[in-house]
């Protein structure tokens, strides 16, 4: 199928071809109507412009692009900039062009993923925040430039996964917890549609059975990574379950929520109720006796999709990338009963 020209687009659009270049570009001088009318034209006709005309002498200089999904005014776990700084170093380190982009799920439903890659000239992709059900994830088989996602698995064979072994972290983590004399476990999960709830949850059901303790879905609680919906959830929880001695929390965030309940309730976290959470976020070693957490190096995931990502543009055929290394770190907030 032959591509849509700059020219086709204006001959539907009635107007000029200067004018769908500057509607395309977002200049003020088109009327807002007439700029939305010529770019919802250009989607619906999939044109994409001319990345030779675009370049300088002809010569497409080699770009890697960084796509954050749902990108929040606060990042307190640190791990946007860690993954920026990582990848934005790989691509100095070896001599490439970088461009940070930012995408939701509305935007998904209004541009392709294949389009984007050809109006911002990239020739590689990596892409992190995304869920499960992204219209995105969907659209894979139909780029044709090296791809990485961060902490999600894609199931394509031709896309990189850089990640963390997220379900082991998760049971080394509840089994922590197990070894030191806790039995009634809660887990203070993500969301359904993430692949890194769906593998902590994993990890935490694998640590719980190996112990043969019960695994109860009145003590695995979804919490959609918000602090204060952590909050809302442990106070109900310790309302209707008093024998819970344990909370494991897929983040941070969530565990620092879950920590203010359990003190709200007269209890002391790390004594009565030992909490672990997932990230180690900067302010986990300095609340409530230091958060026992599962560290994990988003800067060093960046760095490591930057470097493969720009192999696989070389011409590297056996490009892979080992699951990330953790570690468990113990504070006050998780020890032995006393």
């Amino acid at each position: 199928m032959e591509r849509a020209t700059i020219r086709d687009v204006a001959k539907k659009a009635g107007v000029s071809i200067t004018t769908v270049s500057k509607a395309l570009n977002d200049y003020p001088d088109v009327n807002p109507e007439t700029r939305s009318r010529i770019q919802e034209i250009a989607r619906q006709m999939n044109y994409v412009p001319n990345v030779a005309g675009r370049s300088m002498g002809g010569r497409v200089d080699k770009v890697i692009g960084l796509l954050i999904n749902d990108l929040r005014p606060i990042d307190p776990s640190g791990s946007v900039y860690g993954i920026l700084s990582g990848v934005c170093h790989a691509c100095q380190d070896n001599n490439i062009e970088f461009i940070l982009m930012t995408t939701d799920s509305r935007q998904q439903t209004q541009r392709t993923l294949k389009v984007l890659c050809l109006r911002k000239q990239l020739t590689g992709l990596i892409c992190a925040g995304f869920r499960l059900h992204d219209p995105y994830l969907q659209q894979l088989d139909e780029i044709d430039i090296p791809c990485a996602f961060i902490d999600i698995r894609t199931d394509n064979p031709d896309v990189l996964d850089v990640t963390m072994d997220n379900e082991r972290a998760a049971y080394e983590a509840v089994s922590f917890l197990i070894k030191n004399g806790r039995q009634n476990i809660a887990l203070v999960n993500g969301g359904p549609d993430a692949d890194v709830s769906i593998l902590r949850g994993s990890g935490y059901r694998w640590a719980l059975e190996e112990a043969h303790l019960p695994v109860r879905p009145d003590r695995m609680l979804s919490a959609n990574f918000d602090a204060s919906m952590a909050y809302q959830k442990t106070k109900e929880l310790l309302d209707r379950d008093p024998a819970v001695d344990a909370l494991f929390c897929a983040s941070d965030l969530m565990a620092l929520g879950a920590c203010r309940a359990i003190e709200e309730k007269g209890l002391t976290v790390g004594e009565q109720i030992a909490v672990v959470g997932f990230d180690d976020i900067p302010v986990a070693r300095y609340l409530y006796g230091g958060l026992t957490t599962i560290r994990q190096d988003f800067y060093l995931m960046g760095y490591m999709a930057g470097k493969a990502i720009y192999q696989k543009i070389e011409g590297q055929h056996d490009v892979h990338v080992d699951h990330m290394m953790y570690e468990l770190v113990v504070r006050g907030s998780a020890r032995g009963k006393l």
